[in-house]
């Protein structure tokens, strides 16, 4: 009897430590982009539709990307996006981070030639992970975007 037990207890232990390893939460970002574009009025951004858009935008590597929903201003003297992407496991969300910084850094230089107003909102964004999703803001309203994006992903 008390090896009946000691098993029964030792499957429930078990069951819940995966249970509280679960899979991490699944988000519909597609859903939170369309929330962000109603929210803050951003509309005539241009859908990155696939993954060699964001490969052709970001230089992400398309096999770190499980999910993702981004859009952007191509208009030369507007510097607004906004790219979240779920990446397959934490190494690729921080590679995915890293080309984020580094488009990031790329457009700051842009606007250092050409556009000088837009220098110190640039400077105010920066990418960031949460988990397994790594995201990209740059906005005059990042702060409260960003603030849309962790409450969606926790």
């Amino acid at each position: 009897m008390k090896r009946i037990t000691a098993i029964i207890l030792a499957v429930l232990m078990i069951t819940a430590v995966l249970a509280g390893c679960g899979g991490a939460k699944s988000v519909d970002l597609n859903s939170v982009m369309t929330g962000i574009n109603s929210q803050f009025g951003f509309s005539g951004l241009k859908t990155l539709e696939d993954t060699k858009a964001l490969n052709r935008y970001y230089q992400i590597n398309e096999a770190d990307v499980k999910s993702f929903a981004g859009e952007l201003s191509t208009a030369a003297s507007q510097y607004t996006e906004v790219v979240i992407v779920e990446a397959k496991d934490s190494n690729a969300a921080q590679n995915i981070k890293t080309q984020l910084d580094a488009h990031l850094s790329s457009q700051l230089n842009n606007a250092k030639s050409y556009d000088a107003d837009q220098v110190a909102m640039i400077e105010a964004c920066s990418a960031k992970t949460v988990g397994n999703y790594a995201y990209l803001v740059v906005s005059d309203k990042f702060s409260e975007i960003t603030g849309v994006i962790e409450a969606a992903l926790k």
